[in-house]
């Protein structure tokens, strides 16, 4: 294994140093994505229940906002109650984004590794093809060993460069199709709960 990461010359470091951020990264999103730290669930019927019961404290608000997502959303509009529904709407619009945005974070660098891991493959093609270009005008034609090291530069970071790139577009994808998800749900219930507020 070693000798085929070596072969593959300068490029296959960059390549490496790559597959290590994306892996970072998609375990990182795994984890922070899961959905009882976005939307846990009952929230929204838990809230209102204790919101009617008049039993909802500063401790109880501050810890919500901390455990989840939705709940940060939650504590902003229950500070904001007495404005009218559509300073509420704005309200929750105002810090969805906020918390999409942060949803998102290392997630363009993600796409950015998926399109770039190929690109420095074929250089690492390019560079392979002039070493053994290199090779032929300083050995002698009838030997094939001096073509080698270039073959195998050409090939292995060709190669690393799609296995970095094929997983971590599809995590990308994947990501951004669940926070795409959870940006509308996010919507949905803090609706439910501007309804509640503003009767």
């Amino acid at each position: 294994m070693s000798y085929i990461i070596l072969s593959g010359g300068v490029i296959i470091w960059p390549i490496i140093l790559l597959s290590i951020i994306s892996l970072a990264i998609v375990l990182e999103k795994t984890w922070n994505l899961a959905r009882d730290i976005i939307i846990p669930k009952n929230l929204t019927e838990h809230l209102i229940s204790l919101v009617a019961d008049d039993s909802l404290t500063e401790k109880k608000i501050r810890k919500m906002s901390k455990d989840s997502v939705l709940g940060s959303i939650f504590a902003k509009l229950i500070n904001e109650k007495n404005n009218d529904k559509a300073n509420l709407r704005l309200k929750a619009e105002e810090v969805g984004r906020f918390e999409v945005n942060r949803l998102e974070q290392y997630l363009s660098l993600l796409g950015t590794i998926a399109t770039v891991s190929p690109i420095l493959g074929l250089l690492g093609t390019v560079m392979g093809m002039i070493n053994i270009f290199s090779n032929l005008l300083e050995a002698n034609l009838s030997s094939v060993s001096p073509l080698a090291s270039g073959i195998a530069e050409a090939l292995v970071t060709t190669a690393a460069g799609l296995v970095v790139a094929i997983p971590t577009l599809i995590f990308y994808r994947h990501f951004t199709r669940i926070i795409e998800n959870y940006a509308l749900e996010l919507e949905e219930e803090s609706n439910k709960l501007i309804d509640y507020l503003s009767k």
